[in-house]
């Protein structure tokens, strides 16, 4: 009885073994595990390079394919952070040199409504860091409280 629950216990760690040194020795998977490294260092353009290398190598490499999807989650949401800065900036220096035009006005509530209307269409996921998420979400907010302050009553 021992013995073979023995036997049940070494078969079960030499699979594991087995699986072990495949993922650590097949191209598609070592590169697979390298991207979810930088995956999670924050290095997302590089993850994606490495995954979509893996992804290529092996069509079956799912944490390939999972982290090349969760980095282009991740990008969306960085270029929009990304944007939204430069977005602010433009409308610091409108703001800088006063009076206001009503053409300077026009082009600050389409910006503010183009970044509203793009973060509707940022969706995370459960494996998006949060940070990237909290980043946006303020940046929306921004955006948000800055058209409501001007433009309240005007459409």
């Amino acid at each position: 009885m021992l013995s073979g629950r023995l036997w049940y216990v070494a078969l079960a760690l030499t699979l594991l073994a087995g699986m072990a040194i495949f993922a650590w020795t097949n191209p598609s998977y070592e590169k697979g595990f390298e991207a979810k490294w930088y995956y999670l260092l924050g290095e997302y353009d590089r993850a994606y390079d490495l995954a979509k290398e893996a992804y290529e190598l092996d069509r079956y490499n799912r944490m390939a394919f999972t982290v090349m999807t969760q980095t282009a989650v991740a990008r969306r949401f960085i270029d929009y952070i990304k944007e939204g800065e430069a977005y602010l900036k433009t409308i610091e220096e409108i703001a800088d040199r006063p009076p206001i035009s009503d053409a300077d006005k026009i082009r600050i509530k389409m910006i503010c409504e183009v970044m509203m209307d793009r973060y509707a269409t940022l969706t995370p996921t459960k494996l998006t860091d949060k940070e990237l998420v909290k980043e946006a979400r303020a940046m929306y907010e921004r955006f948000k409280t800055l058209h409501d302050s001007i433009f309240k009553g005007i459409s």
